[in-house]
């Protein structure tokens, strides 16, 4: 899957597959909780 690619046909109005616009909400929900979850870790630590 070309991370890129979906991204720019998505915005552009391209067609793309359901499992690719999945794929992508997946990867960014996880990079949202992720940095959430690490941003609260370095917040605890002061």
């Amino acid at each position: 899957m070309d991370i890129f690619g979906t991204i720019s046909a998505l915005f552009s109005g391209d067609r793309v597959s359901h499992t690719d616009t999945f794929i992508l909400a997946a990867v960014a929900l996880g990079l949202y909780i992720g940095l959430r979850t690490l941003r609260k870790r370095l917040k605890k630590d002061d």
